[in-house]
């Protein structure tokens, strides 16, 4: 840290960080610009209108820094780590690292780095530096990279005094799963986050009531390991934001193309209200001075404002793509501003689940690299049935919303027509009957495998607290895993649309269930010996159930189609979970022809311009996406429009024909390269 000097504070008390953001971090040729106002007009040139920036060794070329930036409309937030420090900051502070249940400090982070404990005194030192920055400096905010805990901490003294005084017993072992003080200390560790950022706020404002603070929160994995529950920190800060833009770190391939779009869909629910940024990490991972392909880039940025976030960006050698995506925006900022999502569907990605029942948690940077962390006793991968859902509902252009745990709890919006809880294992009682009246009053629930069996803490219960919505009872155990085995289709029923074969193959697993008062749709034939034998005879055990609640449905997907879906991508099982949804007149509001399935299509609203968004992941069956095959002359239809004045191709700049009827509108976009937006005025 450098020696502070008198500072300056800021006047301006307009809402900035309402607005469309586009974040840089670094710019090329920076290091050789000596010249503030240059290096400004720099990251303006390539359409950025803010940065998270570490702070200057300088402080007076600092203070013409902040001047010159905020001459050119450029906001400025210091970048602040307050997850991982230098080794020497052990030695001079030991009792402030975090500690594992062995007495072990938390130091050997990616082989050079040690984790504060935000329990420990480290907080006020943290607040100081926060207080100095902001009194110091005329910044627009603060950026906070962390906090977090890390995987087997933090068992220090601070954080034992503060559990022993708070629940009156100690700390529990290390991943006690299905014990009520390990449930307890994972709430202790969320609290202790969300009370450090809570505090940092408070002492920012404290010297500059006009500057702004958001920290690296969590995304579409697992939260407990980091200990960053996006829901109590959103409370806490001005923005949302989360790594979903940082790729691969593996095996490409494993890696969802729509991990931006998904992140930004589940930020939009978590953040209640609040902007959201999707950091996107130029470097291809885990190198991080070698740059990812021009169209990974694109397209990272392209679905993350089609999903309603700002962009965070790190520059690499490829800015161009970049600075191409970030002009755009800037130019066409009018429809990136305060819209709303129009999809009628939502998904639900269920923390509690991913927390206690089980989940895949991906190599992040917030994790030292190699660790393995999980459940010893695994028993499911939640993630699966969530992708594999996302996956189906996707290519089936569907638009559609992520939803929560805590958005079951209240009244699900009217606005949706669907609701799908993959393998949603774990629920409260509160979410129950949230699901339940959403039902009543007419919406319809797809539900997958062992959705409700477990309680919110991963304790399982002796049948689906769903279960009188299904219309079907636990039967005590899970089927499978099958391997070349088939479920029988009855028909006729809409939920086949489109499937020729009677018989088709079983997911893996699947959770035996009894029919009370449901209607079966397919049934579980008995496990085969083999795979070169005779169809087996049905079993007692329906595999999907079809269940009529209030003025809703209720369906019910024994077999875990959604993870079986992701796995092995079967037409049948992709259409059983497109159907389930579409079974709900009105809960997908467009239709396309000559579209290829890796078309993303969402749909947001502003005012009475309605914004349709296309992301064309069509690359040539690999990652990283290197060409993407452009999708010609695709037939669209929205539903509902039955006047407009004009429909534009934003990217093309092109005024598309149109007809009306009374059904909706209809239009043809002759040409969709990575990216297009459509605005119906």
């Amino acid at each position: 840290m450098f020696t502070f000097i008198g500072g300056v504070k800021m006047t301006s008390s307009d809402e900035w960080w309402k607005k469309p953001i586009r974040f840089i971090s670094g710019s090329p040729g920076e290091d050789e610009i000596k010249d503030p106002a240059e290096i400004v007009k720099v990251k303006r040139s390539l359409g950025f209108n803010a940065e998270h920036i570490g702070l200057p060794g300088d402080a007076d070329f600092f203070k013409k820094y902040l001047e010159e930036a905020h001459k050119a409309n450029f906001r400025v937030l210091v970048y602040f780590n307050v997850h991982a420090h230098q080794p020497e900051f052990s030695k001079e502070h030991p009792e402030w690292i975090q500690r594992r249940q062995d007495g072990s400090m938390v130091d050997d982070l990616y082989g050079f780095r040690v984790g504060p404990c935000v329990n420990s005194p480290y907080r006020e030192w943290a607040f100081n530096q926060i207080r100095k920055i902001g009194e110091t400096f005329e910044i627009d905010g603060i950026f906070l990279d962390g906090p977090c805990y890390y995987p087997r901490a933090c068992y220090c003294k601070y954080c034992r005094e503060k559990f022993k005084e708070r629940f009156g017993a100690d700390l529990p072992s290390w991943e006690s799963w299905g014990k009520t003080l390990w449930a307890k200390f994972l709430e202790f560790r969320y609290d202790s986050i969300a009370e450090f950022l809570s505090d940092c706020k408070k002492a920012l404002q404290e010297v500059n009531p006009n500057a702004i603070i958001y920290m690296n929160s969590s995304g579409l994995w697992a939260s407990w390991p980091n200990a960053r529950d996006n829901r109590r920190l959103s409370k806490h800060q001005h923005l949302l934001g989360a790594e979903g833009g940082f790729i691969f770190y593996t095996r490409p391939s494993e890696v969802p193309y729509w991990k931006a779009g998904a992140t930004a869909k589940l930020l939009e629910t978590q953040g209640n209200g609040l902007p959201t940024v999707i950091f996107i990490a130029g470097d291809h991972k885990p190198w991080d001075k070698y740059p990812l392909t021009e169209n990974e880039v694109r397209l990272l940025i392209a679905d993350t404002v089609a999903n309603g976030a700002n962009p965070w960006y790190s520059v690499q050698k490829n800015v161009e793509a970049a600075a191409e995506m970030m002009k755009f925006i800037e130019e066409h900022e009018y429809y990136y501003e305060k819209t709303a999502s129009a999809a009628k569907v939502g998904l639900v990605w269920s923390s509690k689940t991913a927390d206690f029942y089980g989940s895949e948690i991906p190599e992040i940077d917030f994790l030292p690299p190699g660790l393995k962390i999980g459940r010893a006793e695994m028993l499911r991968n939640f993630s699966d049935a969530f992708y594999g859902f996302y996956e189906a509902l996707l290519r089936s252009h569907i638009p559609f919303d992520i939803l929560d745990d805590i958005a079951l709890e209240g009244v699900v919006p009217e606005k949706y027509e669907a609701i799908a809880l993959p393998n949603v294992a774990c629920m409260s009682d509160k979410e129950v009957n949230g699901v339940a009246r959403f039902a009543e009053r007419g919406g319809h629930v797809i539900a997958t495998f062992e959705t409700s069996l477990y309680n919110e803490y991963g304790i399982r219960r002796n049948d689906f607290a769903l279960s009188q919505y299904f219309g079907s009872k636990f039967a005590g155990k899970i089927l499978g895993p099958y391997q070349w085995d088939y479920i029988y289709l009855r028909r006729p029923h809409p939920l086949l649309e489109g499937i020729a074969l009677d018989d088709i193959p079983a997911p893996t697993l699947g959770a035996a269930s009894h029919a009370v008062n449901a209607e079966s749709i397919a049934t579980f034939r008995e496990k085969a010996p083999g795979r070169y034998v005779s169809l087996q005879p049905l079993s007692k055990h329906p595999a999907i159930t079809v269940n009529k609640y209030g003025e809703g449905l209720f369906i019910y997907m024994a077999g875990a189609f959604d993870s079986s879906y992701w796995t092995h991508r079967l037409r049948e099982h992709r259409l059983l979970l497109s159907n389930s949804v579409q079974l709900k007149k009105g809960a997908c509001p467009i239709s396309l022809e000559n579209a290829p399935q890796t078309l993303e299509i969402t749909i947001r609203k502003k005012g009475d311009c309605l914004i349709v968004h296309f992301v064309n992941f069509t690359g040539e069956m690999s990652r990283p996406f290197e060409n993407i095959l452009p999708a010609t002359n695709v037939k669209v239809e929205v539903y509902g429009v039955t006047s407009a004045k004009e429909v534009r191709a934003l990217w093309s700049d092109k005024r598309l024909k149109f007809t009306v009827d009374e059904k909706g509108i209809s239009f043809t976009v002759p040409k969709i390269d990575f990216y297009e937006v459509i605005a119906i005025e």
